[in-house]
């Protein structure tokens, strides 16, 4: 696999898996409480199976989608990794203008919008989106809301950065692992995960085990054109089959029991791991189309569609559900595909008309990615689903 084909790859699977995440966060159906992310049946799973089955399901597919993108983070951070303290110094310094401020910056705009909302109406349904009493408001609520310290940010997605970032300052720690003991750092961070041990400053496990893999298959060099296309197509087959599986079994699975403990907990990580595999070798496949093609080329818009699409889908989610009263399971599956599929017509349009406005402005909330400068050495500073490296899309059409 060359660079070139890497990046596409890469850049393909970026914004693929964040419009993935808009699905996934598209959460309870209007009027409804049946959250799709517990394992149990609601009123809504018996009385519209359907529409409760295809939320489900979205929601298992892309859970692959943070193990991923923390491989690709830990695959790249490590590249030319030398160990000295300038390495560590310059990807901290890069990861701070990629990570860390674009993230506290939009955490305030989206608190400057809840505050908005509560000063016009009070008792507005919308702030039981946030986590946060915005009655209540100190300087640590303000802290907590802007970098998630101790609970998540007031985006509540962005809980991948806080835990990306705090990776990436423990980043010398696993260098030395990596290099004196790779594998025993591998099994143990694994048993971690999958155990789903918690660990301090970490909201879940999940980046810091995958970004550790990622980083062990760069320095060790592994081929990843590990799997043919071929294979990789029966992979993701069985991939879909098990995901649908998993979206079915709160129906005759009781959470509580011993197989229920283990579909609902180590099964349901290890099948993300199925995920990886399936998304990575079926790429060349989903990419190699008019509509793959421009995903690769759009693909320095994932950032800031992972920045905005939450709660921009929940506002729009309401709104649908207002103006257009359809009944039924009908109605549930035209505002979930309607509210996903509006919210990224809008949150492209804003990318568009704030790089238009102002370029530098749409770099910082995008992590520092572009429109229009060219790509240069675009392995060296990249991180997941952000880079400090912009792409040219007549490149990767």
């Amino acid at each position: 696999m060359t660079d070139v084909e890497k990046q596409d790859r890469i850049n393909f699977l970026r914004l693929l898996l964040i419009i993935g995440l808009v699905f996934l966060h598209y959460g309870t159906f209007p009027g409804s409480n049946t959250s799709p992310y517990v394992d149990t049946i609601g009123p809504e799973d018996a009385a519209y199976p359907l529409a409760s089955f295809i939320n489900r399901y979205f929601v298992f597919v892309f859970y692959s989608a943070v193990p991923l993108l923390g491989a690709i983070s830990g695959y790249l951070f490590f590249k030319s990794a030398s160990g000295d303290l300038g390495f560590f110094l310059k990807r901290l310094r890069s990861r701070t203008f990629s990570i860390l401020l674009p993230m506290i910056s939009w955490c305030a705009i989206i608190l400057t919008i809840f505050m908005m909302i509560r000063i016009i109406s009070p008792s507005s349904p919308h702030l039981a989106m946030i986590d946060y009493d915005l009655g209540n408001f100190g300087l640590s609520q303000l802290l907590n809301s802007l970098v998630g310290i101790t609970r998540r940010p007031i985006n509540f997605q962005f809980w991948f950065l806080h835990d990306l970032f705090m990776t990436v300052l423990i980043s010398p720690v696993l260098y030395i692992l990596l290099r004196k003991i790779p594998f025993i750092g591998l099994f143990g961070i694994m048993a971690i995960w999958l155990i789903g041990i918690d660990l301090p400053l970490y909201f879940r496990t999940d980046v810091l085990f995958f970004f550790y893999l990622g980083a062990l298959i760069r320095m060790r060099s592994w081929d990843l054109d590990f799997i043919r296309p071929q294979t990789a197509l029966l992979v993701m087959a069985v991939y879909l089959l098990l995901v649908g599986f998993r979206a079915i079994a709160p129906h005759f699975l009781v959470e509580g029991s011993q197989i229920g403990s283990f579909v609902y907990g180590p099964g349901t990580r290890g099948l993300r791991v199925l995920g990886i595999v399936a998304f990575w070798g079926c790429a060349p496949y989903l990419m190699n189309n008019p509509l793959g093609r421009r995903i690769t080329a759009l693909g320095a818009l994932a950032f800031f569609l992972h920045s905005v699409h939450w709660p921009l889908n929940q506002f729009i989610k309401a709104s649908l559900s207002n103006v257009i009263t359809i009944g039924g399971e009908t109605g549930l599956l035209f505002n979930y595909f309607a509210t996903t599929f509006s919210t990224l017509v809008v949150a492209f349009s804003i990318a568009w008309a704030i790089n238009a406005l102002s370029p530098s402005l749409f770099s910082h909330l995008s992590g520092g990615r572009s429109f229009t400068k060219p790509a240069k050495n675009q392995f060296s500073e990249p991180a997941g689903i952000i880079s400090s490296k912009p792409i040219n899309p007549q490149q990767t059409s």
